[in-house]
């Protein structure tokens, strides 16, 4: 069929840039694997790394820091700046991606080659595969921090992807897209969208490739109001799509860990598991079989394109909306949380999925209870995660925002998202605190088949 062809032809187009749609999952699962190699990962180095000045955080969502003038450099595999914080990207081949102590080691290498004249803080790093076992690249865009702190806080992230939809070209403006709020969705869930900056990442074997996709760039950070700053991109000739950037906010951040309470409500802004529609129909279309499967499990082809087109639609749409209505319910600089007006604790639900609400329980040491687990559809949801296509159903990438907060202030959020359009829902309720359990409820197997991830829950029902 026409539809097969043209898709097969793509396919061909992202093998001949590095990239293998087969063999690699969409979006945020490129990542290197957080549970089973970058956390052993950085556990065995860390010690090493603190011996040469080099410091690297817990995972946050991005890296915060009081503002002050700021200076940018992006340094490639090595190099010297003097600087106090870094964001980090690396890349790196299968082989690495798969072997904690492979992982350790090239962090080592990366950060014990970098000079920045003192103790060097990464606050927040992102590290993906290729499938180009020359590709392996590492590069820190180096923050210099100099005179005096500011009333405002200053936020700095990196996502950076290689493919999101294979039926789309390489320079196709949603992948541009894509990457960018992705990336952007970590200072947005922060209730952070004053005074953006946008940093490319920019890869490809063609010129005229990355050309384009630089043009992406600066028509999308035109239409989102946000400047954007040149720096040098890698050139190891695999294809990939990113950005670093970097915002500011005179309110305090939804990081209130010791108030969440019993009977907070936990809210998501929208569906979560934005990648598995995209990938079953990836593999529907390489997979005659798989398409029977599927319809005799009563899904044909046109649903299953409707949930990707609808995937594709909300991965696209930057959470602008969602920053301003946090920053609307948050304390002022330097003023206290008050619960009865503002937002406690917040994250997105990115490549780990329903997992980020587990981690975020243990960092507010409160047991959680989660009743509903919404996902564009259900029915194409459980079908690929029985089928193997994707072991987690609720990975997503620029992906919906969890909110815990009172009641009030939760309806309060909820109204104001749906006059925006959005469509949030109240799927738990903090149970008080506790050992930091989470109990779902046992359809949550229907949606994950990872041991790794259902060991951390306790499934009830």
């Amino acid at each position: 069929m026409r539809e097969l062809d043209d898709f097969l032809k793509g396919v061909e187009e992202y093998k001949k840039l590095g990239v293998n749609p087969l063999s690699l999952a969409t979006g945020c699962a490129v990542k290197v694997d957080l549970v089973d190699v970058v956390y052993p990962a950085i556990s065995s180095v860390r010690d090493r790394l603190r011996e040469i000045g080099v410091e690297i955080w817990p995972r946050e969502d991005a890296d915060v820091f009081v503002t002050r003038k700021l200076s940018v450099k992006r340094l490639i595999d090595g190099g010297s700046f003097r600087a106090q914080r870094a964001v980090s990207l690396v890349q790196v081949n299968q082989r690495t991606a798969s072997d904690p102590k492979l992982f350790g080691d090239f962090l080592y290498h990366v950060y014990s080659s970098v000079r920045a004249g003192g103790k060097l803080v990464v606050g927040k790093g992102h590290s993906i595969v290729t499938a180009k076992p020359q590709g392996e690249v590492a590069i820190l865009d180096m923050m210099r921090l100099e005179g005096s702190p500011e009333k405002s806080y200053t936020l700095a992230n990196n996502d950076t992807i290689q493919i999101i939809d294979p039926a789309e070209p390489p320079d196709s403006k949603l992948h541009t897209k894509v990457a960018l709020s992705n990336s952007l969705n970590d200072l947005f869930v922060k209730g952070v969208w004053q005074n953006i900056r946008v940093i490319p990442v920019v890869d490809s074997p063609s010129p005229e490739l990355r050309q384009r996709i630089e043009t992406n760039f600066q028509e999308f950070s035109g239409e989102i109001g946000a400047e954007l700053i040149p720096e040098v991109q890698p050139e190891k000739g695999t294809f990939m799509v990113g950005a670093t950037v970097i915002g500011e906010t005179d309110h305090e951040l939804p990081s209130f860990y010791g108030e969440v309470r019993e009977g907070m409500q936990v809210l998501v802004t929208r569906p979560m598991g934005e990648l598995t529609p995209i990938n079953l129909y990836m593999w529907v279309m390489i997979n005659p079989e798989m398409l029977e499967d599927m319809e005799k499990a009563g899904i044909d082809l046109s649903r299953l394109k409707r949930a990707k087109a609808e995937a594709l639609r909300l991965m696209a749409k930057p959470n602008l909306d969602v920053a301003k209505v946090l920053y609307d319910h948050l304390p002022e600089f330097g003023k206290s949380f008050d619960p009865s007006v503002h937002v406690a604790m917040t994250t997105d639900v990115s490549g780990p999925g329903l997992m980020v609400v587990k981690e975020f329980a243990e960092r507010a040491g409160v047991n959680v209870e989660i009743h509903e687990v919404p996902v564009i559809d259900h029915e194409i949801c459980k079908f690929a995660t029985e089928n193997f296509v994707i072991p987690n159903s609720t990975a997503s990438t620029n992906g919906a925002t969890v909110i815990f907060a009172e009641k009030r202030v939760i309806d309060d959020v909820a109204q104001e998202l749906r006059r925006l359009g959005h469509s949030p829902q109240v799927i738990g309720e903090v149970k008080g605190r506790g050992a930091s359990k989470v109990r779902v409820s046992r359809k949550v197997y229907e949606l994950i088949h990872r041991t790794s991830i259902l060991n951390q829950f306790e499934v009830v029902g």
